[in-house]
């Protein structure tokens, strides 16, 4: 007992270490944006395009509502303890403005916590997915002390966690044969981030009879409905729905003639989905969740965040298949890897900038590789590996089902 104690304190200290030492320009955005929620503003779509021009800061919310009433409503609560200047600090645009702040590793643990919460909340479920005693402490340890999801996600304050857990949820539903339970998860999963959405075809699969088929479809999308209607505005749907973030997923594709193309990542879901449809067997969820996560991965220009979407389901793998292991490991050097050689200073030199703007005088990894070699090339090799590693994981996982 002693010793989960003490794993269970080291896990803590060095997240609190990553949160306050590594900052990324998205968490001070992100605040800035949800702080107009203690000053009374609920819809803050068309709030922040109407009075741009008066803001410090210009971007758009790309969020769903129901992150900005998450992240407003915490930010609500511990006004107290930021203090006055912490708005002074969030209205402060400046290049220089995260250097000069003493406070600012402060501000950076106190607006991640939540973060630290539902990251511990991610691993108990994980604990809770095993029969297997031995395993689910494993999956424990495993999530809890791998440097890929603790960079993912306090490096890079990435609230795509608050989806990542609703996920997983409903996954430990389905597991109990609970599935309409699991789609009430999946809709809020949705109504945080729109890549859940995904998942409702295959609740679809997975369904019993008829009324439950009907149901597992229904209950997601009328959740996510009913969060996003108040709040439907030319505004929201350019801003937040039709992103490109959101859209990004089904960007890559080749052309067939006369203006037509397929889309590749589409094409493949619906031949995964319909194989599935046809399938005779006992449809195995996990394996299809997995491998719509992996062909998202292989087919597009992802974002570093979205990599916390599978990680989950990949340490699950890990443990309930050692024999992927290695495949997996390498997955996500690939794939941590991509992202950091985007032409994106927020991907890497960024990172330390709160300790001297000296870092701005650094080239990002884009700019070395240039020196030598063409950076695009260099990264669609990268991806071609990880593409590659996909089909290998995803084979092995439906091979057997």
């Amino acid at each position: 007992m002693k010793n989960k104690i003490n794993l269970l304190i080291l896990a803590v200290v060095l997240r609190l270490l990553v949160s306050g030492l590594l900052f990324h320009p998205d968490i001070k955005t992100i605040a800035f944006q949800t702080s107009f929620l203690k000053q009374g503003v609920v819809n803050i779509y068309p709030y922040l395009i109407n009075n741009r021009a008066s803001l410090p800061l210009k971007e758009e919310f790309v969020y769903f509502p129901l992150t900005y009433f998450t992240l407003g409503g915490y930010q609500a609560v511990i006004s107290t303890f930021l203090g006055s200047n912490f708005d002074k600090w969030l209205q402060d645009a400046g290049a220089n403005s995260v250097v000069n702040n003493p406070k600012v590793i402060f501000y950076l643990i106190l607006l991640k916590l939540p973060l630290l919460l539902v990251d511990f909340a991610v691993a108990f479920i994980l604990l809770k997915l095993f029969k297997d005693k031995k395993e689910g402490e494993q999956a424990f340890t495993l999530w809890l002390f791998n440097p890929f999801t603790i960079i993912l996600i306090y490096a890079f304050s990435n609230i795509d966690l608050y989806a990542v857990l609703l996920t997983l949820i409903a996954f430990l539903y389905i597991r109990r044969e609970k599935l309409l339970i699991a789609s009430v998860f999946i809709g809020l999963a949705v109504s945080f981030k729109l890549y859940a959405l995904l998942f409702v075809p295959f609740l679809f699969l997975k369904a019993k009879n008829t009324k439950e088929k009907i149901l597992s479809v229904i209950i997601p999308i009328s959740i996510f409905m009913i969060t996003i209607i108040p709040f439907l505005s030319p505004s929201f749907v350019n801003s937040a729905l039709l992103s490109g973030l959101s859209t990004r997923i089904f960007g890559p594709s080749f052309t067939i003639g006369f203006g037509e193309s397929i889309v590749m990542g589409l094409f493949l879901m619906t031949a995964l989905f319909f194989g599935g449809f046809v399938n005779d067997r006992k449809v195995h969820l996990f394996n299809y969740l997995v491998s719509i996560l992996l062909i998202i991965f292989s087919f597009s220009h992802f974002h570093i965040s979205w990599l916390l979407w599978i990680a989950p389901f990949l340490a699950i793998l890990v443990v309930k298949r050692p024999v992927l292991s290695v495949p997996i490991f390498f997955w996500a050097v690939f794939a941590m890897a991509v992202p950091l050689f985007y032409s994106d200073r927020s991907m890497t030199i960024s990172l330390f900038r709160i300790y001297t703007t000296w870092y701005d005088m650094l080239p990002t990894p884009f700019l070395v590789i240039q020196k030598f070699y063409d950076p695009f090339v260099f990264q669609s090799m990268l991806h071609s590996v990880l593409a590659g590693i996909s089909v290998v994981i995803a084979y092995k996982i439906n091979k057997n089902e």
